[in-house]
């Protein structure tokens, strides 16, 4: 810790920092902080601070926006799956052979079911 305590001693002792110990509110709200030396010298850092909060904000909006798309195609996924279940169910019902009979009996067509097997061929 004895490293620390030399840096915040000469950061004390340093003429800019005096000049920032003497401000008060109002130089803050004034804005006329930012013409202070020890101020001035950190203008790099604070515009790197800012980028760097515009990239996270902007990041966290991306993140957002895809979570969103994400969790609506899996509710269309699911939607689309329980669709093609209810139409794979209706389709076997409708190719069993009763249903294939009775069918034809309603349209009035004249096929008539065959009364031989199929023939195996081998």
């Amino acid at each position: 810790m004895s490293w620390f305590k030399k840096i915040s001693e000469k950061v004390k002792e340093s003429e800019d920092f005096s000049d920032i110990k003497s401000s008060n509110v109002r130089d803050f709200i004034s804005g006329n902080i930012l013409t202070k030396k020890f101020i001035q010298k950190q203008y790099g850092l604070l515009i790197m601070i800012a980028v760097l909060g515009f990239v996270y904000i902007d990041n966290r909006y991306y993140v957002e926006t895809q979570m969103n798309k994400e969790n609506r195609l899996r509710r269309e996924l699911r939607d689309v799956k329980y669709e093609s279940l209810t139409i794979s169910a209706e389709l076997m019902q409708i190719s069993r052979r009763s249903n294939v009979l009775r069918m034809i009996r309603e349209r009035g067509l004249d096929l008539v079911e065959s009364t031989e097997p199929p023939i195996l061929i081998d």
